[in-house]
Parts: C-alpha cells; structure tokens; sequence
C-alpha cells in the first residue's frame, strides 16, 4: 500500500511543472479529538469505545501557475479509551476495560483552484493510508471472570472526493472550510491468535464522510472538524475449530487543531 502512495505522490510531482510549482504552505499542528469506536452485529451493537485521543503532524500544500494544487497531510496519534462491550462468541459475557491507540496516516490531495475575487474554491480528490494498532488490556467481567486482551493491527487505504474554500477577510483574517465523502477501497485486520497464528480479516467499506471549518489570523490556524470511517462485516475465517469475523464496525473522530503556518 506504501507503495503504491509512492508511486502516485511521485506521478503528481511529475505533472507538476518543477519551474512553475511553489510552496504556500507548511503548518505543523497539534490536535485533541473526541474518539468513539462501536461494532455491531445482525442489529445489535457488540461494543462502543470513547474517550480523548491526541495527535500532531505537518500539512504541505504546493500550487502551479494553472491552477492545480497538491496538499500532503502527515500525522501521528495515540491514547487512551474506554470499553464498554462484551468477550468474543461462543459465549460472551459484559465486560469493561481500556483500548490504547496508536498510529499514523499519510494522505494527498490533488485540485484545482477556482478564484471569485476574495473567494478561492478548491475542488479536490485524493488517497491515504492510516495504520494505527488497537490493543485491549487486559480485565476483569462484572461476573469475576478474567478476560485476556490482545491486539489488533488495523491499516487502511482509503480515497477522498470533495472541495474546499477559503474566503480572505482584512487585517489578515482568512476562513476556510472543506467537506466531502471517504471510502475506504482497502483495510486489514490482523488478529495474532494464541496457538493459531496471525489471521487477517477484510472488513468492506462504506461511504462515510469529513468535514473542517475554521479561520486564520496571521499564521496562526484553528480549526474544527470531524472525519468518519465506515465498514460493513468481513467474511467468516476459521480459526482452529471456530469461525471468526470482523463486525460491522464505525469510526468517529470529532476534533479541535491548532497550527502555526510558515509559509
């Protein structure tokens, strides 16, 4: 999957006349996001994850004189949340406990830029890659039963379609604003099982969507947003003598970001 990105980072820069291309933008950022992660099977929802998750990375944005733009968006991200679900089937039983996260993404966007006067409207497409490790500890049921956590490595590839706008104010005052839909074309769960091996299950995607808003003053940039990952349950694996499935599952991040723009 990495390289793939590679190689179509390395095709847009290629379109990209290197005379004509400039750089406008480099904003490191710091971000808190509200996390909530839930599962559910055949109607009933299975778990639900909450809590505070952290992250900072770097935006790059890149322009041509025809108008095309090229945005890059690195990232980090991690913590720790709250479960509130149940053990695996045959025989589940409540169970509450903590899920750490950790991860990354890398994702790019290519557009092209229409100018009104003061208004700038961007439509956009674009790919990412977010790999990030799921990992329960482990707990004790409301019954007194020892649960034993594990983990589990989730990446996905996904694709972006959507535009944005930025409408310059005086005295240095910007807003901006982007929205649009994301799919996730590719994601692996891989599950290490006690006595089994590592097993990988392919949950399908499902239309979702993203959404930011906020304002620039100077160089300094805050912004809201919010992002959501959708897939459908992944077919049946055996495992040693059972079957074993990813859920329908959802990802929902709403988040503050503050950055400082060098260029």
């Amino acid at each position: 999957m990495k390289v793939i990105l590679l190689a179509l980072i390395i095709s847009l820069y290629c379109v990209m006349p290197a005379s004509a291309a400039s750089l406008e933008e480099m904003t490191p950022f710091l971000s808190g996001q509200r996390f909530t992660w839930e599962e559910h099977s055949d109607g009933r929802r299975l778990l639900k994850e909450s809590g505070q998750l952290f992250s900072g990375g770097v935006v790059v944005g890149a322009s041509t004189d025809f108008s095309l733009t090229l945005r890059g968006k690195a990232e980090i991200f991690g913590g720790q949340v709250d479960y509130d679900g149940e053990t695996q089937a045959p025989d589940p039983f409540p169970v509450r406990t903590q899920v750490n996260y950790f991860g990354f993404r890398n994702q790019f966007d290519l557009g092209y830029r229409i100018f009104s006067g003061k208004l700038q409207v961007e439509p956009f497409g674009g790919v990412g890659h977010r790999w990030w490790l799921r990992d329960l500890e482990d707990s004790t049921s409301t019954t007194g039963q020892s649960v034993s956590g594990y983990t589990e490595m989730w990446q996905t590839g996904y694709g972006r379609l959507g535009a944005r706008g930025r409408y310059l104010i005086p005295a240095g005052v910007s807003l901006f604003a982007e929205g649009g839909a994301i799919y996730p074309f590719y994601t692996g769960n891989t599950v290490d099982f006690v006595g089994s091996g590592e097993t990988t299950f392919r949950p399908r995607g499902k239309v979702s969507g993203f959404a930011e808003a906020g304002v620039t003053w100077q160089r300094l940039k805050l912004s809201v947003y919010y992002e959501g990952f959708r897939w459908r349950a992944s077919p049946l694996k055996a495992v040693g003598n059972q079957f074993f499935f990813q859920p329908e599952s959802s990802s929902d991040i709403l988040g503050l970001n503050l950055g400082w723009t060098f260029r």
